[in-house]
This record gives C-alpha cells, structure tokens and sequence, in this order.
C-alpha cells in the first residue's frame, strides 16, 4: 500500500497532524486549565506544587491554537519570583511555538495557506534570520501564533526558530515577570508594564535588525 504522495512525502501525516491538534484542543477545554488559571485564583493557585506544570501545559495549547495568552505573563509573576517565572514562561512558549510550527509545517494544504498571504509570514518569507526572528518576538504584544505558523509553513530551520524564540522569550519574559513583581498592585500586564521595560525590548529588537542589515551589507562586500 503506498502511503506517500507524488513529492515523497507520508499522505497520511496532515491526517495524523490534524487528529492530535484536535486531541490537544479538547484536553485543553476538557481540563478547564483556562477557567482555572485566573487572577482571582492566584493565591490558591500558587500553594499547589502542580501549577507550574498547569501553566506550560496552559501556554503549550494557546500558543499552539490562536488562543489568549498573554494573560500568562501577568499571572505567573504574580506567583513566582522573576527567575522563576521566567523559566516556566520560557518552556511554556517553547513547548507552544514548536507545537505550532510543526503542526502548520506538516498540515500544509488549504489549512496553512490562508496565513501565507499574512504580512508576518511574507515579512519572514523575506527575513528568515534568527536576528529577524528575534526582533519579531521580542516586541511587545507580538503576534507570536502567526510567527510560529509562518515559520512552519515556511520550513525555516527549526535550530534558528527554536534558538531565536528562546532568547527572546527568555529575555522578554524576565523584564516582565520583573515588572509585574514591582507592580503587585496592578491589576492588567498593560498596566503593570512601564516604559523603562517596553523601550529595552523595543531597543534589543532594533539591536537585532540593525545587526542583521550590517551582516547583509558586510557579506555583500565580501562577495562583490
């Protein structure tokens, strides 16, 4: 029986791809992890040894799925200190943004090509760098679910997505698990954020195309 296409490639993994999403979409709204995770709930929340794990899992589904997450950026530093709430940031939007490249990597078809008209995409089309990457991510309020999806359907090499996400995240992550720890009193992520943490992150990220355009303009030198 001949499970490939004319290309070579596995007929039956969009089928397979598509079947786990699903699954992983129902867990989600099954577990009420969404209703769980509120601001009301935090202290509660934050005696239990399983929270940490009931975030990445949270943040692994809404960053795979275009679901609301920034919320997650606020609750958690209200839980933890600024380390350690960066670390579970950090692997919670790791664990989302490779669920989501791959799942727009091999679902492909008419699925995927509804976000390749999107100006991330076509930006990242252009700009596949891990410095190109970076800057997007590390903006405030980056659309990171047509990052993750425009990276998969475009095939970028998964060591430049998943290095470029890490430190932007890991970076963004700490400025405003810091921020909303100094600003307990605060009742959104957009009012616990101060300039002194938005213009760093919106510097790293200029820092990061600046760098690119030189290295473009350094090899172009070199070749002529």
């Amino acid at each position: 029986m001949n499970i490939t296409n004319s290309n070579g490639e596995n007929r039956w993994k969009p089928l397979v791809t598509i079947f786990i999403l699903g699954l992983l979409l129902l867990v989600y709204y099954k577990s009420g992890l969404s209703e769980k995770i509120t601001i009301e709930n935090f202290r509660e929340l934050g005696s239990n040894s399983y929270t940490p794990l009931m975030i990445i899992g949270a943040m692994t589904i809404a960053w795979t799925f275009p679901l609301p997450a920034s919320i997650f950026f606020f609750i958690t530093p209200l839980l933890y200190p600024p380390v350690e709430s960066t670390i579970i940031i950090t692997t919670g939007s790791l664990l989302g943004s490779s669920s989501g490249y791959i799942a727009a990597r091999n679902v492909g078809g008419s699925y995927a090509d509804k976000y390749r008209s999107n100006k991330i995409t076509q930006f990242l089309q252009r700009h596949s760098t891990l410095a190109s990457i970076f800057a997007l991510r590390i903006v405030p309020s980056s659309p990171h679910f047509l990052i993750n999806y425009g990276a998969g359907i475009l095939k970028i090499p998964i060591h430049i997505f998943l290095i470029s996400t890490f430190f932007a995240i890991g970076i963004k992550g700490y400025l405003y698990s810091a921020a909303v720890n100094s600003g307990v009193g605060a009742s959104s992520l957009s009012e616990a954020l101060g300039m002194d943490t938005i213009l760093p992150l919106f510097a790293l990220a200029a820092l990061a195309m600046l760098g690119k355009i030189l290295k473009e303009k350094i090899d172009k030198n070199q070749n002529d």
